[in-house]
């Protein structure tokens, strides 16, 4: 009896534990990354203007003392973007994104009637600039060019206007330039051309956008009646 017993003695341990019971094991759940979705960026936009700009004073030169007419010629001219040439005076249905020049109907861009008008809009595809090289002629010591110049009623812009040329070589010159902005006065020029004195030289009206911080056309430049003037006419 004795041999038996730690055998005994062991099932009965055994038997009064029972079986050892598994404890279940909860997994922590991950969770997923949460994010701040940026805001979207706001622009305000750029007000369109609506106030009209001053009318400008111009006094017509008589018709005898006007030795070039630079509205008159455009069609004559070479057109020009800086970065390719352009067909002078396309018809309208054409692409015009490269730049463009036309005479107006004054009433339409905010001038009085029977004002000879030149509306040039630079090109808005990159080049930025509208360049018409004009047929050779011949400067006279006394010679004046002669406009005003003005940006687009109700329309922003920040524009240079320029007279400039190429000498009787073909070298490319500057010569006088303008700046001028949305809501500013007309500029009155009359400039002495005196310096080009017997001179046959290429003068070009030309138009450069400084930023291009608008929609497209807005920056058009105006030159009323551009043209030269000579004492005592031809």
């Amino acid at each position: 009896m004795k041999k038996y017993l730690p055998t005994l003695l062991l099932i009965f341990l055994v038997a009064a534990c029972g079986p050892v019971a598994a404890v279940p094991v909860t997994p922590t759940a991950i969770m997923a990354p949460t994010f701040t979705p940026i805001p979207a960026l706001t622009f305000t936009p750029i007000p369109t203007l609506t106030a009209a700009a001053p009318t400008p004073t111009f006094v017509s030169d008589p018709p005898n003392t006007i030795t070039m007419d630079f509205i008159a010629l455009l069609c004559n001219a070479k057109w020009s973007n800086g970065a390719q040439h352009l067909s002078a005076c396309p018809p309208s249905n054409v692409d015009r994104s490269s730049g463009y020049a036309m005479g107006v109907d004054p009433l339409a861009v905010g001038l009085p009637a029977g004002t000879a008008a030149l509306l040039t809009v630079p090109a808005w595809n990159g080049n930025s600039s509208l360049f018409l090289r004009y047929p050779s002629y011949n400067v006279h010591a006394g010679d004046r060019f002669r406009t005003s110049v003005l940006c687009r009623v109700a329309l922003p812009c920040d524009v240079q206007f320029a007279l400039e040329y190429y000498d009787a070589h073909g070298k490319y010159q500057p010569l006088f330039a303008w700046n001028q902005v949305s809501g500013q006065a007309p500029t009155v020029i009359d400039a002495d051309l005196s310096i080009l004195a017997n001179q046959n030289v290429e003068l070009v009206l030309v138009l450069r956008l400084f930023h291009a911080l608008y929609t497209d056309q807005q920056d058009n430049g105006i030159w009323i009646a551009p043209h030269i003037y000579r004492a005592g006419g031809i």
